[in-house]
């Protein structure tokens, strides 16, 4: 082995770690993918090349008239996309950690009580929850049915 082989030893390694932090997407039920957004007063005057990174803060100030409108919709904007082949009721639950709430894990739920075959829950952490709470720094996205987890996808830096 030469002294430059290691570097295509690199791009392998690393696709090896990474496969390691993917969510498995066999079973029934399947996260595929969860978009997080923090809107706050640097993001809402985004003005990118593409007009399409500008739509999710306009969209999400839609109709916000005041300074104190806007500040009500600062915060974390969640959309979890999942599917499901046996469309069984299920709740979809986002567990999170704020800047200063420490270690505290907070939860929000949502029941779907008819999911269809592909499906979208969005979770929002805005207003008070925000403002007092700071940013959040972890986040986890679980889908239950009944008692039974059945689908998770984490942020990079989730601790159990």
């Amino acid at each position: 082995m030469t002294n430059q082989s290691w570097k295509y030893f690199v791009p392998i390694f690393a696709g090896a770690l990474l496969v390691g932090c993917t969510v498995p997407t066999s079973g029934p039920v399947t996260i595929t993918k969860v978009n997080p957004f923090h809107l706050n007063s640097e993001t809402q005057s985004v003005s990118a090349v593409d007009p399409m990174l500008e739509f999710e803060p306009r969209h999400l100030l839609h109709g916000a008239v005041d300074i104190q409108d806007h500040e009500d919709r600062y915060g974390h904007y969640y959309t979890v996309f999942w599917k499901s082949e046996n469309r069984a009721p299920a709740t979809v639950r986002l567990d999170y950690r704020q800047g200063a709430t420490e270690s505290q894990i907070l939860s929000k739920e949502i029941e779907v009580p008819s999911p269809k075959r592909k499906n979208t829950t969005k979770f929002q952490i805005t207003g008070d929850e925000y403002s007092s709470g700071g940013k959040v720094t972890q986040w986890k996205v679980t889908i239950l049915e009944g008692e039974t987890v059945v689908a998770e996808y984490k942020s990079f830096l989730w601790k159990d």
